[in-house]
């Protein structure tokens, strides 16, 4: 037993002196807005059409045991904010929803191939995300906040990327979510406020290429050490 703990040792050693630990991340930005013209009987109308602004971030740690194998964890944040005119009212109302996204996804990488600055990988993911929304309601000089409904995603999954060294130790790496294969899991839990009614919960399975509707293509910068 006691050699059997030695070579354990020595064999967690060697892997650790080889490991290459790196660290990076994405960041996005994204804003949409517009408007919607409406015509009728000759009368025209316009109206503001919903804006959005969305951040991400998704800082990332971990360390190769070699050139091909390795293993990572990502921290999810995110943060949308979604502005829109409720025309049903008079004066009309805005309401804004900002929801705050929060998770984390561990990953173990495989190299399967280099072709001269370029490293093709395949990462295998298990992700958990929970996203909580607040709802604000202003007309009139009056304001109305309460909690919209809270959702809670889980995914396991196979996603391929490459990385590009710029130098020999960064890289720009590349995910194509929209290649990725795995099963996602979704559950919605909708409250009544006033505690009339029923609460309601809802569940989403879904099992494909490129599930849960991810962003197609990501792209992040990392320093390897």
């Amino acid at each position: 037993m006691k050699k059997l703990f030695i070579t354990i040792a020595f064999v967690a050693a060697a892997m650790f002196a080889n490991a290459q630990f790196f660290i990076g991340g994405t960041l996005g930005l994204s804003t949409q807005s517009g408007s919607v013209k409406l015509e009728n009987g000759g009368i025209s109308l316009t109206q503001d059409a919903p804006k959005t602004f969305t951040f991400t971030f998704a800082p990332s740690v971990g360390f190769m045991f070699n050139d091909n194998m390795g293993v990572g964890l990502d921290i999810l944040f995110g943060s949308t904010k979604l502005t829109q005119k409720d025309y049903t009212f008079d004066p009309a109302a805005t309401v804004t929803t900002k929801t705050t996204d929060l998770g984390f996804a561990p990953y173990f990488r495989y190299v399967f191939a280099e072709i001269d600055n370029f490293k093709f990988y395949a990462d295998a993911r298990i992700e958990y995300i929970m996203s909580t929304p607040k709802i604000t309601i202003e007309q009139g000089g009056t304001s109305l906040s309460q909690d919209g409904d809270k959702t809670t995603d889980f995914g396991i999954g196979v996603v391929p990327g490459m990385a590009y060294m710029l130098t020999d130790n960064i890289s720009m790496n590349c995910t194509l979510n929209i290649l990725s294969l795995g099963y996602t899991s979704q559950k919605t839990v909708s409250k009544n406020i006033d505690g009339a009614g029923t609460d309601q919960t809802q569940k989403i399975n879904e099992f494909g290429l490129g599930v849960n509707g991810a962003t197609p293509i990501t792209i992040g910068f990392f320093y390897t050490f």
